[in-house]
């Protein structure tokens, strides 16, 4: 990729193959981490974590052995998908190969057996017959705002001053996302980066919604959203390739998340 600043969100271009491509092998991670985690609250089990290279199911025992880990990460700084363990074993299979999501789960689930590392992982969920697309600078660019979007969050939560979830990329939506729990089980405002190629926005969502939210005035740039999510939205485009991008970022969540937690 072309020398950026690293410190800014960057400008996505045309993107949608990659970040197909990034969305199916995402699915093929998670369905294999939910196979060997126990189930955790709020679907964790499913989710992948935001680290140095890409993202990661972090460390996964050996059902046999529980001693023994290992760990699939999507490395978008070289472009591999790597399996490791914790006895030092290492395997790469270049994302660029185009390899379609069902070969790749297949492929993964086979070298994972050969490793003693057996169980029933759900083909269905990431069954997908279609070539995949990968761009080099795509992807990249894609790394570069998810790994700033996690920093902004990381300040969110800590200003927050309350427990709430880690910061999760689900791989069914495709969200780098976390929660703040409410008054209640059923209740919470949920911060999130969404990634639709063209239409990528930022958000913060509380459940429930209350109406009377929408005559309250939003940051700069931000507004509510009431057609199918309901939510304060900040668009990708209002801070990507900003030198004040990740303050005016930090800003919207906490002023919005200042106006839902009242009703809750």
């Amino acid at each position: 990729m072309a020398r950026e600043d690293k410190t800014l969100f960057p400008v996505f271009g045309e993107w949608r193959g990659t970040r197909e491509t990034l969305h199916a092998y995402c699915k093929v991670v998670s369905a294999i981490r939910a196979a060997f985690t126990p189930e955790q609250p709020r679907h964790g089990h499913l989710s992948l974590r935001v680290y140095t290279s890409g993202l990661t199911t972090t460390p996964i025992s050996f059902p046999e052995d529980p001693a023994q880990t290992f760990a699939l990460s999507l490395d978008l700084r070289n472009h591999y998908l790597i399996l490791s363990t914790s006895g030092g074993q290492v395997q790469q299979i270049r994302l660029s190969e185009g390899l379609s999501g069902t070969q790749l789960g297949d492929e993964l689930v086979a070298r994972l057996a050969e490793l003693g590392v057996q169980g029933k992982v759900s083909k269905k969920s990431y069954h997908n017959d279609g070539r995949r697309d990968y761009a080099l600078d795509d992807a990249e660019r894609f790394f570069a705002a998810i790994t700033r979007a996690n920093q902004v969050f990381e300040q969110a939560r800590q200003q927050l001053g309350q427990t709430s979830d880690v910061v999760q990329l689900w791989p069914r939506q495709f969200d780098l996302a976390f929660t703040a729990p409410a008054n209640g089980e059923d209740k919470g405002i949920t911060f999130g980066f969404a990634t639709q190629p063209g239409n990528e926005y930022f958000y913060v969502s509380p459940q429930p919604f209350d109406k009377a939210l929408t005559q309250q005035a939003l940051p700069p740039g931000a507004r509510w959203n009431t057609e199918g999510w309901k939510g304060a939205m900040l668009p990708y485009s209002e801070v990507a390739g900003e030198a004040e991008g990740a303050e005016r970022l930090l800003a919207f969540l906490l002023a919005a998340y200042q106006l839902q937690h009242p009703t809750l």
